[in-house]
């Protein structure tokens, strides 16, 4: 029987005190990591609802991440640091520090059955920071080429059909885009996984597959957010092969009530 690495992807998980619904469906998430045993859990960001602002948020979200019963890793997202270009709520070195100071490293890398795993902060990636350009020389040293390599984000990369639109809040923008894109093509990256926009989709783009991961906690009403792909609670499980293949698969664990915010109860962002 073909073996390889299973890893299992979640994202947008959006804890905190404020938000119980949030923290039942993760919960299940964890029972379901138990029963199936994956080698690594990686969290594509917003792990938290409000982690930017909130230390509170933060420490809440890491007690419930160490329920995890098998060893995992995150990076952050916009709920969790700020956003890049958001003059209201900026990612900045203090809440990228008070995160890692909670959830660890917040761009990594680990090497496991012939594979490069690498997760990075975008946020930081694209912002304009003192941190920002040697995080971009990290990044390009690490995807040297010399392994197969899943990359893990919390925003996607590009749209993954031609009739979506190429929104700034949703996808990596320019120059940043046209530079990972150099990066990708010379480090011999296979999969790029993402989050953010709590839905499921999966694409070839040339060869590399794109993978969003859909939302632990709900997904957005039509009427906030255009249809993507498939709007649906869960995670995805990949398999990374020793051949460099890959497969990456939703999965709706036992226990994870399918919602949708501002329709199954009152959105926390609504305050």
């Amino acid at each position: 029987m073909r073996s390889g690495i299973r890893i299992l992807q979640v994202s947008d998980s959006h804890l905190s005190r404020q938000a119980p619904h949030a923290d039942e469906n993760w919960l299940a998430v964890v029972e379901h990591a138990r029963a199936t045993r994956p080698d690594l859990v990686v969290h594509t960001g917003d792990v938290t609802l409000d982690g930017a602002s909130s230390a509170t948020d933060l420490e809440h979200a890491r007690a419930l991440v160490d329920r995890l019963p098998v060893p995992w890793l995150t990076v952050p997202g916009n709920h969790d640091i700020g956003d890049v270009g958001d003059t209201q709520d900026p990612v900045t070195a203090a809440r990228t520090a008070r995160y890692g100071e909670t959830l660890g490293e917040t761009s990594w890398t680990r090497s496991v059955g012939g594979w490069q795993l690498v997760g990075v902060d975008l946020q930081t990636l694209l912002a304009d920071l003192p941190s920002t350009e040697p995080l971009w020389e990290w990044l390009e040293s690490t995807l040297d080429g010399s392994s197969p390599t899943a990359l893990f984000l919390h925003r996607p990369l590009v749209p993954l059909a031609t009739d979506h639109v190429d929104e700034p809040s949703r996808y990596v923008t320019e120059p940043g885009r046209g530079r990972l894109m150099q990066l990708l093509a010379a480090g011999d990256v296979r999969l790029v996984a993402s989050g953010h926009v709590h839905q499921w989709q999966t694409a070839d783009v040339g060869p590399v597959r794109h993978v969003w991961a859909p939302s632990t906690w709900a997904a957005l009403p039509d009427r906030i957010q255009p249809v993507l792909g498939r709007k649906v609670v869960g995670v995805v499980e990949h398999t990374l092969y020793a051949d460099g293949q890959s497969t990456s698969v939703l999965v709706q664990p036992e226990g994870v009530r399918q919602l949708v915010i501002a329709d199954d109860f009152e959105s926390p962002y609504s305050h």
